[in-house]
């Protein structure tokens, strides 16, 4: 499926092709008796593309246009790396793997904190906020991991060094 957009970009490169599956779309179908054998080569290569198909047979057989376009949108490659784990900018599920575990914390710290810069705890709460449901455990796991470092008060936030 995901070299099928190929096959239709392919068929609908040739501007005969294109113009009859046009005209199908705008006539809501055409009928094949009639068509020149320029015409009836392009309705064979609309439909193997799964662009067209002919219904009925003989002297009553209509070409019609059908959608290939919303399948081929509607397909998605599948998630890798922590894309498995955020939808829309947040944290949707934890990783059960430690290594998938270990990057989702260190997007969500890029996330939470500039380098270099100091926030308090308010603010480091809001910005987790805005990619997990519990930005609490968040931020003590971004903690616990070493990614953030906190003051022995608990009033700074910071990233940690990179090694």
């Amino acid at each position: 499926m995901t070299d099928a957009w190929r096959t239709v970009a392919a068929t609908l490169a040739d501007e005969a092709r294109r113009l009859l599956w046009a005209r199908m779309l705008a006539e809501g179908g055409v009928d094949v008796g009639p068509l020149p054998s320029r015409e009836r080569r392009a309705l064979a290569a609309l439909e193997r593309a799964g662009l067209a198909r002919v219904e009925g047979a003989g002297g009553a057989a209509r070409a019609v246009a059908l959608d290939a376009f919303s399948p081929l949108l509607a397909h998605r490659p599948a998630a890798s790396g922590i894309d498995r784990f955020v939808r829309d900018g947040r944290i949707a599920s934890w990783p059960r793997r430690p290594s998938d575990r270990a990057a989702l914390l260190a997007w969500a710290a890029e996330r939470a904190l500039p380098e270099g810069g100091a926030v308090d705890e308010r603010a480091v709460t809001e910005r987790l906020a805005a990619i997990a449901d519990d930005p609490a455990t968040l931020r003590r796991d971004l903690v616990d991991a070493g990614l953030l470092d906190r003051d022995a008060d608990g009033a700074a936030y910071r990233r940690a060094p990179r090694d």
